[in-house]
């Protein structure tokens, strides 16, 4: 009788375990499964990051192709402004005929009135208002001459002494000297995309 009690009981101790444990299964199961949602969460979330980055890498890039428009426009603008005595002159939201200062953290110089400047979209036609997001890119430009003071036009040695320009051994007069032009442009698109560019060119000091 003994014998077979004892042989319960050790029956009895083996079978115990194995329902005990069935509590940590379910346990570990659900912190695998909230694991694997956490990990799912992570994935998606880096998906949408990456592509909002690729989105706004290429809108910076269009705005860089549509700043182009405005270096040709100074550029046509530079070619009326050399003309006599005129590159003296300032105009307004324009031209500036001497360095300006001060300049901001990006070194635009602050008498710009951004608001005041023309605005135009990539093929040329004027925009109304240039801080309005109707999903296309708006383009403004502002040109500073480098020079000290106004010099005398017609004085290639005052152009020299008061201007940055380009050292030429063919530039024996005032109307052949060029002198250095710095292009300031903002460029706005969708989605508050905005870009500071600027181009330093070499334009006739007069004609």
């Amino acid at each position: 009788m003994s014998i077979a009690y004892n042989t319960r009981r050790v029956l009895r101790r083996r079978s115990a375990p194995p329902k005990s444990q069935k509590g940590m299964v379910l346990l570990v199961a659900i912190v695998v499964l909230v694991l694997m949602f956490m990990a799912g969460l992570g994935v998606m979330r880096s998906a949408d990051t990456g592509n909002v980055i690729a989105g706004n890498y290429s809108l910076q890039n269009a705005a860089v192709q549509a700043s182009d428009r405005a270096l040709t426009d100074a550029l046509n603008t530079l070619a009326g402004l050399a003309v006599g005595n005129t590159a003296n002159a300032n105009v307004n939201n324009r031209y500036f005929s001497t360095k300006q200062s001060p300049v901001d953290a990006r070194g635009i110089p602050t008498a710009i009135d951004w608001t005041a400047v023309t605005c135009v979209d990539p093929s040329g036609a004027a925009v109304a208002d240039c801080a309005a997001d109707a999903g296309n890119f708006r383009i403004q430009y502002v040109i500073e001459r480098m020079c000290a003071t106004n010099p005398d036009l017609t004085n290639i040695n005052d152009i020299r002494a008061k201007c940055e320009y380009e050292a030429s051994v063919g530039a024996l007069s005032a109307a052949t000297i060029g002198v250095r032009y710095r292009i300031l442009v903002r460029v706005r698109g969708p989605r508050g995309t905005e870009g500071w560019y600027e181009s330093m060119v070499s334009g006739p000091a007069g004609t």
